[in-house]
C-alpha cells in the first residue's frame, strides 16, 4: 500500500514543564486534507484539540489555521494556537517575532516574548441565560450567584460561583452534562490565592471532552468578566483541572492578550494511505 507521511508535534501548552498544563497535537500541512481526514486524525490523537494549519499565499496572514476537537472542528483554540506557534517559531524556523493566523475567528497574532508567547484572541461577549436545574444539578447542587451565555459560542454557558473551592473542588455528572445538546460549562469565582483574580474549569463531554485542562478561548469570556468586576485591565486566571495552569491575560478594548510557556513533548510522523 502506498502511503504519504505528515510531521506531528505534541505541546503541552501554557505551562513551562512537561506533563502540565494542555496537550495540543500540531499538524503542519503544505495544503489542506480533507475536512474527514482532519476529523478522524483529531480523534485518533483524542486530544481535546488537534491543531491544522497552513502557509498563506499573500494577503495579511502568514498561515490559515484550524482547530478540531475530537468530534467536531471549533471556531477558536487558544491552547492548540500557542502550541502551534512554538512549532512555527521553534521547529520550523519562522523568523521575526509575530505570526499572523487567519481563522474562523478573524485574524490572531502569536508574538514572542522571551520564552513566553502572546496570544491576540476577540473578546467574547456574554449574554445574560438562566441555567436550567438540569445543569446545576449535574455540576454538584450549588446555585451560582450569576450565569450567563457566550454570544460566539451558542453552545457555551457560565456559571459563576463566589467561592473558588467550589470550583476546585466541583465533581460534575459528566454523563448528564453530555446530553445537554452539544452545550459546554464554564465554571468560574473569585481567585482564592496571591496572585490569582480568578479559579474556572471548562466541561463539555458532549463536545468528546470532559474537562479540558487549560483553555485559552475560556479566559477571553472569563477575563473581560472578571477585569469588570475587579475594575482592571490586567488580570491572572488559574484553571483548577487536574494538569493545571495559569493564563495571564490583558484587555484591550475588544481584544485579550493570552500570556503563556509551552514546551515540546512529541515529535513524530503521521502515516496515511496515499
Amino acid at each position: 500500500m502506498t502511503t504519504q507521511t505528515l510531521p506531528i508535534y505534541q505541546i503541552d501548552a501554557f505551562t513551562d514543564v512537561p506533563f502540565a498544563g494542555n496537550p495540543a497535537a500540531v499538524v503542519p500541512l503544505s495544503g489542506w486534507l480533507s475536512d474527514d481526514v482532519m476529523q478522524k486524525i483529531a480523534m485518533e490523537n483524542n486530544l481535546s484539540e488537534t491543531a491544522f494549519f497552513v502557509p498563506c499565499d499573500g494577503g495579511e496572514a502568514d498561515f490559515h489555521i484550524r482547530w478540531f476537537t475530537p468530534t467536531v472542528e471549533v471556531p477558536l483554540c487558544g491552547h492548540a494556537t500557542l502550541a502551534s506557534a512554538f512549532v512555527i517559531f521553534n521547529q520550523l524556523g519562522f523568523e521575526g517575532d509575530l505570526i499572523k493566523l487567519q481563522s474562523q475567528s478573524g485574524v490572531l497574532t502569536a508574538r514572542r516574548d522571551g520564552e513566553a508567547i502572546v496570544l491576540n484572541f476577540p473578546k467574547q461577549p456574554i449574554k445574560a441565560e438562566t441555567v436550567s436545574s438540569d445543569v446545576i444539578d449535574a455540576l454538584g447542587g450549588v446555585m451560582p450567584v450569576e450565569t450567563f451565555g457566550v454570544v460566539s459560542r451558542d453552545t457555551d454557558i457560565v456559571a459563576v460561583f463566589d467561592d473558588a473551592s467550589i470550583v476546585r473542588n466541583m465533581r460534575p455528572d459528566m454523563s448528564t452534562l453530555a446530553k445537554l445538546a452539544d452545550r459546554g460549562v464554564i465554571v468560574t469565582a473569585p481567585g482564592d490565592k496571591t496572585g490569582l483574580d480568578m479559579v474556572s474549569r471548562y466541561f463539555l463531554p458532549a463536545l468528546g471532552i470532559d474537562e479540558d485542562p487549560v483553555t485559552g478561548y475560556m479566559h477571553c469570556v472569563v477575563a473581560p468578566y472578571w477585569a469588570e468586576k475587579l475594575g482592571q485591565v490586567d488580570v491572572v486566571g488559574y484553571q483548577a483541572s487536574a494538569r493545571g495552569g495559569v493564563v495571564a491575560c490583558k484587555i484591550d478594548g475588544d481584544r485579550v492578550h493570552l500570556k503563556g510557556e509551552a514546551v515540546l513533548f512529541v515529535k513524530g510522523e503521521i502515516v496515511l494511505p496515499a
